[in-house]
């Protein structure tokens, strides 16, 4: 069996976050979400992808909507939630460094 790739951890690291997330309805209340305004949404993921510069590294870039503050305690808890889960159910992650990056949503 061959080793597993740094591209492979990625795109198994996006799909399951992806699932996770919905699964969790992106940790936003079921009143508060809102069809026609997906900055509503508390958290997303916009990419796990190696970083180009720190070889050996994913970097995992979530968008976080309007009504959350990047340096919430909420934000770092859910992310926190995600990363253990994404290792426990995928512990090929865990060869690989992480960099986690916030974005705020762009209106």
């Amino acid at each position: 069996m061959s080793p597993t790739t740094i591209d492979t951890v990625a795109d198994t690291a996006t799909s399951f976050i992806d699932d996770y997330l919905t699964q969790h309805g992106n940790f936003t209340p079921d009143g508060v979400v809102d069809s026609s305004d997906p900055g509503a949404l508390r958290l997303s993921l916009y990419r796990a992808m190696p970083d180009q510069t720190s070889p050996g590294t994913i970097v995992y870039t979530f968008i976080y909507g309007s009504k959350v503050e990047k340096d919430s305690p909420e934000l770092k808890q859910w992310v926190q939630q995600i990363m253990t889960a994404l290792k426990q159910a995928h512990p090929e992650a865990s060869q690989f460094k992480s960099t986690i990056e916030f974005d705020a949503w762009d209106y």
